[in-house]
């Protein structure tokens, strides 16, 4: 489900392209960096049979497909998340470790 909308800040948690993408793309986004939305559409996947939300995103611009439609090539929206979701999955999952008692480790004696 799709849970961010244009100009949103996303983050890719998703760099693995099949071989032979650089074929078709003139740029891709890469892991753990934040890119911004500039567009969400309807788009259709590598095997031309199933149709996914598509994402354009700031800085990251790639040839059109050689469709009817020919729009640019987009990324599966499956491949980024919000980056607010991100930081409040990080707050919660170290959530447990603010009340913890710090213990210092004990003293190694070499001889």
């Amino acid at each position: 489900m799709l849970n961010y909308s244009v100009g949103d800040k996303v983050v890719c948690i998703d760099d693995q392209f099949p071989l032979g993408i650089e074929k078709l793309y003139d740029q891709l986004p890469v892991k753990d960096k934040v890119y911004v939305v500039r567009d969400i559409r309807l788009g259709v996947a590598l095997d031309c049979k199933n149709g996914a939300a598509s994402v354009l995103l700031v800085g990251l611009v790639n040839p059109v497909a050689q469709s009817r439609a020919a729009l640019e090539r987009g990324f599966n929206s499956d491949r980024f998340i919000k980056l607010s979701e991100l930081q409040d999955t990080n707050k919660e999952r170290h959530a447990d470790l603010k009340d913890r008692q710090i213990t210092q480790p004990e003293p190694v004696y070499i001889e």
